[in-house]
């Protein structure tokens, strides 16, 4: 997805003045892993068009979940069909393209994410988790981000085949190397 072929599209909402612009909704979509949760509601399978119907399944605020769908739209995700927005056939979540921002930038939106993800925890949500520290090499990482890619890019494949999806999970990956003597501000170490 280019934003530059899409650099002034926007979405008026309502009878707002407001436009959510495309850079905007990108850089949102982006950082803002509710709007995640909200595109994820769209494949349970009693998923409602509602704003209503995705704060209640969510525990979001309307106004969040508006500016999602209308941020979402505005992306091409969604598409407006007698009243109520709808996924566009074959979008699915993007893989975001960070070979273009500079380190600082990816970590920094990484840890907004991660910080996202672990305000969900708590003893009353079903959850996944396994921490480890092991002494390692960049080769041994580099193959365990892979097999974890592998096997992200897996389990979506599969709950977009299967029609009993009851939960949305929100994942993240981290591995920080904290010898010291290894610190770098090159790309991708």
């Amino acid at each position: 997805m280019s934003t530059e072929l899409n650099g002034n599209i926007a979405l008026h909402p309502g009878k707002s003045h407001e436009q959510i612009l495309y850079k905007d909704a990108l850089e949102a979509y982006q950082r803002n892993s509710n709007w995640w949760t909200v595109f994820a509601t769209f494949d349970l399978p009693d998923f409602s068009p509602s704003p209503i119907w995705i704060t209640k399944k969510t525990g979001l605020n309307i106004e969040e979940v508006v500016e999602a769908i209308e941020g979402l739209a505005v992306l091409g995700f969604l598409k407006k069909e007698n009243g109520a927005f709808y996924p566009v056939k074959d979008k699915s979540f993007v893989s975001f393209d960070n070979s273009k921002r500079d380190k600082a930038e990816v970590l920094d939106e990484h840890a907004v994410i991660s910080q996202q993800i672990l305000n969900h925890l708590s003893s009353e949500a079903r959850v996944a988790y396994d921490h480890r520290c092991i002494a390692a090499n960049k080769e041994i990482i580099v193959d365990l981000y892979r097999d974890i890619l592998t096997a992200f890019d897996k389990a979506f494949q599969k709950s977009q085949e299967v029609k009993n999806n009851d939960g949305i999970f929100k994942i993240t990956f981290t591995a920080v190397d904290v010898v010291p003597a290894n610190e770098t501000t090159g790309r991708g170490n």
